[in-house]
């Protein structure tokens, strides 16, 4: 009896221990101070009130800011956003990039300064480059190789047509990057590095401080700027509860050919989770939530949606742990599936 009790306990302490190492924290909306979300079909900053500028062929469509035609970007107003004057920063992206269309160099996101076609005083983040790495770095006080002055950390390289979560960050002593809620790295600042010294004369999405570098191409979802270089736990909760566009096609190459719902992810969840659905034609959807006696409690969607995949997110926070029940209408078609509220 001694002997299984003590094998109880074990059980116990190493769920909890687990518990521990894959806790995510709720960062908050304390620390972020710049949201660009496009989903109000401008790209106005939500938080801190500063507006970006559509440049060449870029556009705004779908919740997302498109850059998938050539020579399309974002200028953000650098002078303002200052990001030398922070002690920390972190930059997270949602992203989809067109699938195999970011071969060379580039960077989904640049803060620094130009001279001589050359990207100098700068801190950026990139999914895919020619080198076949994504990469954050910062290079600072050297204007004829920078690259070669660089700190940076390089992960797997995105470039499939597939949504994905990016984030770096930046503190006195180091920099971080992440991918899919992943940790890929952390590297000690050269001494030649450091925030103060990144240039506030220029910040773009989807466009490089190097004159030459290709324009990348592909979806920006939201692009968010916080004044505090965020913890592995927090980044994960980002990725894990980070809410992306209600409208987003799950491969910029590909097209449902049947109406389908997909199981929520994550499930069991707490708070929230996303749900995805596919139709194969426009369609008026509607996206309710039942509880476990068949009453409604919430309607997530009733609206037109264009062909293809779409994620709507679900936030739970006011409701008991249970099971509870999706069902989406389309037409003549309508789906139903279980998912699980663990509090």
């Amino acid at each position: 009896m001694k002997m299984r009790t003590n094998l109880f306990f074990t059980y116990i302490l190493a769920a909890l221990l687990f518990t521990n190492l894959t806790a995510q924290v709720n960062p908050g909306d304390k620390n972020l101070i710049h949201s660009w979300k496009f989903d109000d079909g401008t790209a106005n900053d939500h938080v801190g009130k500063l507006a970006g500028i559509l440049k060449g062929s870029a556009k705004i469509s779908n919740g997302a800011l498109n850059t998938t035609e050539p020579n399309s970007w974002l200028e953000l107003p650098a002078g303002k956003i200052a990001i030398n004057e922070l002690n920390e920063v972190t930059i997270e992206a949602w992203f989809r990039p067109l699938a195999n269309g970011n071969t060379n160099f580039h960077m989904l996101a640049f803060f620094g300064n130009t001279q001589n076609a050359i990207g100098v005083n700068y801190f950026f983040m990139t999914p895919a480059r020619l080198d076949d790495v994504s990469r954050a770095a910062i290079s600072c006080d050297d204007v004829s190789t920078p690259w070669s002055a660089e700190t940076g950390v390089n992960g797997p390289e995105f470039d499939d047509g597939k949504i994905h979560h990016m984030v770096a960050t930046l503190n006195a002593t180091e920099i971080s990057f992440y991918t899919d809620g992943e940790l890929k790295g952390t590297s000690l600042l050269a001494s030649n590095n450091s925030i103060k010294k990144i240039h506030p004369i220029f910040a773009y999405l989807a466009k490089s401080g190097y004159t030459d570098d290709a324009v990348w191409k592909g979806e920006i979802f939201e692009f968010n700027i916080f004044n505090k270089a965020l913890s592995s736990e927090e980044v994960l909760y980002l990725f894990k509860n980070g809410a992306v566009s209600t409208s987003i096609d799950e491969n910029l190459n590909l097209l449902p050919e049947e109406f389908s719902l997909m199981q929520n992810y994550p499930n069991p969840f707490n708070p929230s989770t996303s749900i995805s659905f596919s139709i194969p034609e426009n369609s008026f959807v509607s996206l309710k939530i039942y509880n476990s006696i068949g009453q409604e409690i919430a309607e997530l969607a009733g609206k037109d949606y264009t062909v293809g995949t779409h994620y709507v997110k679900f936030n739970a926070e006011n409701l008991s742990s249970g099971v509870y029940y999706y069902t989406v209408r389309a037409g003549n078609n309508s789906i139903t599936k279980k998912m699980i509220l663990t509090k």
